[in-house]
């Protein structure tokens, strides 16, 4: 029998990068595709994820004021800790961590795109990612998984 204190889960289809083209005369952009507000224990939070791509161009700043991490997946994503002065290269398979406080900036030589998860509510949905999340369908109490 199906519970009706479980939470399904949520799809989006086709969430792939190839839907999101840079914003005309832009080197960077940020996809937020799903965002929830969550039931923390603590106090109720938002958690938002999406892609981030840039390509070649002026460095892109960034003063945190909700934690973050991105995932490299194809490309390079150069970051430079300004705390630390140290410019780090990410590659596909490395992860960041930004906390709050943290002040970066971020550049390529190439391109790069990275996976994100925040705590932060969605900014502005991407349109092309608009649309894509499978319906729910509601199954009755007796139904069976």
């Amino acid at each position: 029998m199906v519970s009706a204190n479980l939470v399904p889960l949520t799809v989006i289809k086709g969430a792939g990068s190839e839907f999101i083209p840079l914003p005309q005369g832009e080197n960077a952009t940020l996809a937020d595709f799903h965002s929830i507000q969550t039931k923390t224990t603590h106090s109720p939070a938002y958690f938002t994820s999406g892609f981030y791509k840039i390509e070649a161009g002026p460095a892109r700043p960034a003063h945190y004021t909700f934690e973050e991490t991105k995932y490299v997946l194809n490309g390079q994503i150069d970051v430079l800790d300004e705390a630390t002065g140290i410019t780090h290269h990410l590659v596909p398979g490395d992860f960041a961590f930004f906390n709050v406080g943290t002040k970066v900036k971020f550049s390529t030589k190439s391109s790069g795109l990275a996976f994100y998860a925040v705590t932060r509510p969605v900014r502005s949905p991407h349109p092309n990612l608009q649309g894509r999340e499978e319906e729910k369908k509601k199954k009755n109490k007796s139904s069976r998984l």
